[in-house]
């Protein structure tokens, strides 16, 4: 996994005082993932957007956007919500 953006953070907002006013405690290294793959219940593999939160340390997924490439270029004919709608129906779901 590669990691870019070293950057000091204060997450839990803890008072500094002294010299090192601008730096906090510990170091926080942002993760660069850019997008996860997504495959349905009929076999469809997809690609989503993933968007870091700095604060949490977790990530969030573009709402309902698909994409063919790993690269989130190609935008996918149907959308997230379409695809389940369509594995609902087929009864895979």
């Amino acid at each position: 996994m590669n990691h870019t953006n070293k950057r000091y953070t204060n997450v839990m907002q803890l008072p500094l005082y002294g010299e090192g006013r601008a730096k906090a405690m510990y170091l926080y290294v942002k993760p660069t993932i850019s997008s996860c793959k997504c495959t349905f219940a009929d076999g469809s593999e997809y690609f989503q957007r993933t968007i870091p939160n700095d604060r949490l340390s977790n990530f969030k997924g573009e709402e309902n956007k698909l994409y063919i490439d790993q690269e989130c270029t190609v935008l996918a004919e149907v959308t997230r919500k379409q695809k389940i709608h369509e594995c609902k129906r087929r009864g895979l779901i």
